[in-house]
């Protein structure tokens, strides 16, 4: 059943885990939270409105994503983006080669 929505499952997962977090969001550490956020937007781009219930709330979410932009990624720029990153500051003032997406704590090039 790989890839199927089980309504129950998602639904005693979701509960169970607000509620952990929020007794206790101390419990859950930093990576765990990040994968909490990387489930949370699986939910919510992969599965459209019929997800949107399973999610945490507003607050929850955020403090998952906030874990995942605090791991630190790091970033490595290849020298074919640093020279297209030259090339259009260029032409465009001020222009940024990454950029680090708020719903998602993702950082994208530009």
């Amino acid at each position: 059943t790989a890839n199927r929505c089980l309504p129950s499952l998602f639904a005693d997962c979701s509960r169970v885990i607000s509620d952990s977090l929020a007794q206790d969001p101390a419990r859950w550490g930093v990576e765990a939270r990040a994968q909490l956020h990387q489930w949370q937007l699986k939910l919510f781009l992969e599965r459209g409105a019929e997800a949107q219930q399973y999610l945490l709330s507003n607050s929850q979410r955020q403090l998952c994503c906030d874990a995942m932009q605090a791991q630190g990624t790091q970033v490595t720029i290849s020298r074919l983006q640093r020279s297209v990153a030259d090339s259009l500051a260029t032409v465009r003032y001020g222009f940024k080669e990454e950029y680090l997406e708020p719903r998602t704590g993702y950082s994208l090039d530009l």
